[in-house]
């Protein structure tokens, strides 16, 4: 990314970000709203499923601090879901167990269709690439790390002993605490199971996780179009997913630099240039990552301001209170 930087034309780069029209990237975002609302639409189906109470307006509430926690942490998400956990748990009164569930099963999903949708691009991108062993150094360890990601939620699901096994063994960790984590697993256990018993459900949670990562090939288009692209739309849909999938190794927060560098790797066999794939990952980057980071920061900040005035309202009045005991206490003084 460094050596990019270095040897990049800023001013084409300018060039190309303001080559694109206006129209496009409300378009872009638009789409990623809808993206938005879809995966909040596809949390509420699960928790109904497991038989949780949550609103849409919960279930917003949920996933809008979990997507600003995972925005500034490199942890592949994982900062976000424990927040979403907390929250779940802290805010709304759902076991640990059921909200594990929950979080997990829909996250399996999601990474199950997209690791399939990667298998596809990097097949496509074969097409397109003369030196793929170069590319393979990149593209297969990302896939590998995908690969035990998927083992490692799977294998939660179906055995708690080892997870038990190796907490116990940690010396600061107190019995009642690992009975404790004994008895949740066993509910967490019994909880996905009983989800992924109903074929029908998981089916429809598949097509939707599905819907949900085809627009974001969908968005890159649009975008490469309005730059003046002309490498048709497999090509960056290979690109969108395996960008994608390199930036969730947590190197950076929202996998910043690996996202950009990989997209202007990735884009150079197909014929675009240094400056003209950054301009391209830029804008991406803005719609997918600091559209959504604003969106959720603006949200978690109007939810905030109605504790934030009564806390200012009551330091005003105390200040007053303190004010009107100080003028008596000098004004007696005075007196005598």
């Amino acid at each position: 990314m460094l050596l990019t930087l270095w040897s990049v034309d800023y001013s084409n780069i300018f060039n190309n970000l303001i080559s694109i029209n206006i129209e496009s990237i409300v378009l872009v975002c638009l789409i990623q709203l809808f993206t938005i609302l879809l995966i909040n639409i596809q949390w509420k189906n699960l928790g109904a499923v497991l038989g949780l109470k949550l609103t849409f307006k919960n279930v917003l509430h949920v996933n809008m601090h979990g997507t600003f926690a995972e925005s500034i942490t490199p942890s592949v998400k994982a900062g976000g879901e424990f927040l979403k956990a907390y929250i779940l748990n802290g805010e709304f009164g759902i076991p640990l167990s059921k909200a594990s569930a929950l979080i997990v099963m829909q996250k399996t999903i999601s990474t199950v269709v997209f690791l399939f949708m990667n298998i596809i691009a990097l097949f496509s991108l074969l097409f397109y690439i003369k030196e793929i062993e170069i590319y393979f150094k990149i593209l297969v360890p990302s896939l590998i790390f995908i690969f035990a990601l998927i083992f490692l939620m799977i294998y939660s699901m179906v055995n708690q002993k080892i997870i038990i096994t190796i907490v116990s063994k940690i010396p600061f960790i107190k019995k009642k605490h690992v009975e404790k984590l004994d008895q949740g697993l066993i509910n967490y256990r019994s909880t996905v199971k009983t989800v992924f018993k109903q074929k029908k459900v998981m089916f429809k949670q598949l097509i939707l996780s599905l819907l949900i990562w085809n627009l974001f090939p969908i968005k890159a288009y649009l975008i490469s179009v309005s730059l003046g692209f002309n490498i048709g739309f497999i090509p960056i849909l290979a690109v969108t997913y395996l960008t994608y999938m390199i930036g969730m190794i947590p190197l950076l927060p929202g996998g910043i630099g690996t996202f950009e560098a990989s997209t202007i790797m990735l884009l150079a066999p197909v014929g675009i240039n240094g400056h003209e794939a950054l301009a391209f990952a830029i804008i991406l980057r803005f719609v997918t990552f600091w559209f959504v980071f604003l969106v959720s920061g603006i949200y978690i900040f109007i939810h905030k301001i109605p504790s934030i005035f009564y806390r200012f309202v009551s330091f005003c009045f105390l200040s007053l209170q303190a004010l009107r005991k100080l003028y008596y206490k000098l004004y007696k003084g005075y007196n005598l």
